[in-house]
């Protein structure tokens, strides 16, 4: 036996008597992964266990590991702001339309009250962003859009669509989470397959978003959600300007979590030896979340 960081950058223990007879695939906080039985180093209502994969359950919570900040590996979206505003700019365009009296297109934001227009144009204005919103005829229209570039800033994209559709889920000063509900109907369903792409994009680098179809009458609410603390404390920074969180509540826990987990390893006796120095050591150096099924 030995513990290791696996394909799926989860931190398991190989066993090799656990017999190899069936594939368990499971999504956890929107994650995918694959694998054959084996044992898994997880964490459930605070404490550190040891489980077959086969028996991974609901409210448990596998322990990825990476070996960079997401800060560090993507540095545009931190420093420019250009770069950024591409990413928003595309978001404030989902929905489009073509006004035949005047030969352009307009941008518009389905079901949007008089109340929610006035609380987003507030927003605009305390952030670095030009655009308003306007009652008219044809509905709630977006103005102060521009051309994109060629290459937009995904999580500009999303904190786009966060000041659009989104919701800030904290609690006092600290974040918890945001949700996103995106109104789809019609022929705007077909706009399910590239968010659905660009949140595998943020996931291949370690930023974790989980997506849920929920239908209603009008069509379909496609739900955005994510305590991922990398990602909070990005759009956090961004919207300092309209409200300041002192606190990423799932940082916190992850922090400790880690030290109950490293501790756990180096003192269990079911810990196998084997790899165990070098595990220690990347738990230490590098970047751990607790991804929950």
């Amino acid at each position: 036996m030995k513990i290791e960081i696996d394909k799926n950058n989860l931190l398991t223990i190989a066993n090799e008597n656990i017999p190899q007879t069936k594939e368990y695939t499971y999504q956890v906080s929107g994650y995918t992964f694959s694998d054959f039985d084996k044992w898994m180093i997880v964490v459930h209502k605070k404490e550190v266990k040891i489980i077959n994969l086969k028996n991974l359950g609901d409210t448990m919570s596998v322990v990825y590991i990476k070996d960079q900040e997401f800060k560090k590996l993507c540095t545009p979206f931190q420093n420019s702001e250009e770069y950024k505003k591409t990413g928003i700019n595309t978001a404030m365009k989902m929905f489009q339309w073509f006004d035949e009296e005047i030969g352009k297109k307009y941008y518009f934001i389905p079901w949007l009250g008089e109340v929610q227009q006035q609380e987003k144009n507030t927003i605009f204005k305390k952030l670095w962003i030009a655009y308003s919103i306007e009652k008219t005829p044809k509905g709630m229209i977006l103005s102060g859009i521009e051309d994109d570039a060629n290459e937009i800033s995904l999580l500009g994209y999303f904190f786009g669509l966060m000041l659009i559709y989104g919701k800030w889920e904290d609690k006092g000063d600290a974040l918890n989470s945001i949700k996103i509900q995106i109104p789809l109907a019609g022929h705007y369903l077909a706009y399910e397959e590239d968010l659905d792409v660009r949140i595998d994009m943020l996931q291949r680098r370690g930023i974790f978003l989980k997506a849920d179809k929920l239908p209603n009458k009008n069509g379909m609410v496609y739900q955005i959600s994510s305590n991922d603390y990398e990602l909070l404390e990005i759009f956090a920074q961004w919207y300092q300007a309209v409200e300041k969180f002192e606190k990423i509540t799932k940082h916190e826990f992850t922090q400790e979590m880690k030290i109950a987990v490293i501790e756990f390893i180096e003192t269990n006796p079911e810990i196998p030896e084997e790899w165990k120095a070098e595990v220690l050591k990347q738990m230490k150096e590098w970047v751990i979340k607790l991804l929950t099924k």
